[in-house]
């Protein structure tokens, strides 16, 4: 696993871990800074108590299957699971500084299609 330091332009001494992994990452309980958290589409708002609950009580972060980016990641929670990308501010992983949310899909585990009945 690795974490790789961003600066922030806008302020030298501010820098933030972005989360890097081709395996699974165990994320303990942590802090977010809720400023830090945006969308890629508006509709997601609406779900993001969902995450914020999961990531301070501790998650367990898979990488986004089939893309070929390390630092995309899925996180299932109760009904939806999110792609999302993550800062932290060191490497503990105890405090998100950004968190930036790609999708957010439904979660169907009972859901089974028969390609015979199509």
């Amino acid at each position: 696993m690795a974490i790789h330091k961003k600066r922030d332009v806008s302020s030298p001494a501010a820098a933030r871990l972005l989360l890097e992994s081709t395996e699974p990452v165990e994320l303990p309980p942590a802090e977010i800074d809720e400023e830090g958290v945006s969308v890629e589409r508006e509709e997601f708002k609406s779900h993001l108590s969902e995450l914020l609950d999961v990531l301070r009580g501790g998650v367990m972060a898979e990488p986004a299957p089939i893309v070929q980016s390390d630092s995309l990641f899925v996180i299932n929670c109760a009904s939806r699971s999110f792609w999302v990308r993550l800062w932290h501010t060191d490497s503990s992983r105890t405090r998100v500084s950004r968190l930036h949310v790609l999708s957010c899909l439904p979660l169907t585990p009972k859901l089974k299609i028969n390609p015979g009945n199509l």
